[in-house]
């Protein structure tokens, strides 16, 4: 399970006639369950090198709304139609002695469904290339 998600400091909202709007900040996240396929290589008790690939459903979507610094909106929904129904990327990792562990991932799918359409018409995410990646640092504390 994994909390994904990032920040757009110069959203623009368009107007439902399609012309330019109104510029916020928003915070995007997603909840999701994986299912990962990967190969380990290197010495399973030391130090070893991994890679694989992940497909992912977000299960709870909230996206909050700021302006000035000021929270002006929210949106949370379960199963969400905001995003597309499956996400997938690629994990590169390396495990190193005594459990510390670093881990890089790139969704290679995008994090919104551009075609949603809001009751009034608009889509708020067309033309919103969003393809998140992270670095993770973590630590095993049940290292033998």
């Amino acid at each position: 399970m994994r909390n994904v998600g990032y920040i757009y400091d110069n959203y623009e909202k368009q107007d439902a006639q399609g012309g330019t709007g109104t510029f916020y900040k928003k915070k995007f996240r997603s909840y999701n369950i994986g299912v990962p396929v990967g190969i380990k290589f290197g010495d399973m008790d030391n130090l070893f090198f991994y890679g694989g690939y992940e497909v992912e459903l977000p299960f709870l979507y909230k996206e909050k709304t700021f302006d000035n610094g000021d929270k002006i909106g929210k949106i949370t929904g379960w199963f969400s139609d905001r995003q597309e129904t499956f996400q997938h990327g690629f994990i590169a990792g390396v495990q190193f002695p005594y459990g510390l562990n670093l881990k890089f991932k790139y969704y290679v799918s995008e994090f919104h469904n551009q075609g949603f359409k809001e009751s009034d018409g608009t889509k708020p995410y067309a033309g919103l290339e969003s393809h998140v990646m992270y670095f993770s640092l973590g630590y095993n504390i049940a290292w033998e």
